[in-house]
């Protein structure tokens, strides 16, 4: 299983499967879940989750901008203003939430570089985004794993 190969290499791992996940949709939880089962420190776990999914979604930003944008170009200019006009409009608020949409919500980055949304507007939603997303997965499977752990003795 590919997790087991995230899971092994430890915090490194876990970096690359931020990374991917941010992208691709696969989730990171396993790999949290296991590094913490192990005795990682969960803020340390948590800054590499971070990292590692600002690192992910740049990507699929810069997939968006420079190489989606040229493979689907729009085929009426009406509907492209109409569609640059609406993500400009909701696009921060998209951003935000996107980290929890399950599967769709990877898309999102590649949707703001498809939108030529602003990039430094973009780094800064998307780095909220995912450090409040990724501060509360830590959180939420430490209280898991010690909830779990008073049924397993």
């Amino acid at each position: 299983m590919v997790f087991r190969l995230f899971i092994a290499y430890g915090l490194i791992g876990l970096f690359g499967i931020s990374i991917v996940s941010s992208i691709i949709p696969i989730p990171t939880e396993l790999a949290i879940w296991a590094l913490l089962r192990k005795g990682g420190n969960p803020e340390t776990i948590a800054i590499t989750l971070i990292v590692g999914s600002i690192i992910g979604a740049s990507l699929g930003y810069l997939v968006g901008k420079y190489g989606l944008q040229k493979l689907m170009p729009f085929h009426k200019e009406e509907r492209e203003k109409e569609v640059h006009a609406h993500f400009r409009k909701y696009g921060a608020a998209l951003l935000l939430v996107s980290p929890w949409i399950p599967l769709v919500g990877d898309l999102a980055p590649m949707v703001a570089g498809i939108e030529n949304y602003e990039a430094k507007k973009f780094l800064i939603v998307i780095s909220v985004a995912k450090i409040f997303k990724s501060a509360a997965v830590v959180y939420l499977l430490m209280k898991g794993i010690h909830w779990w752990s008073l049924f397993i003795k």
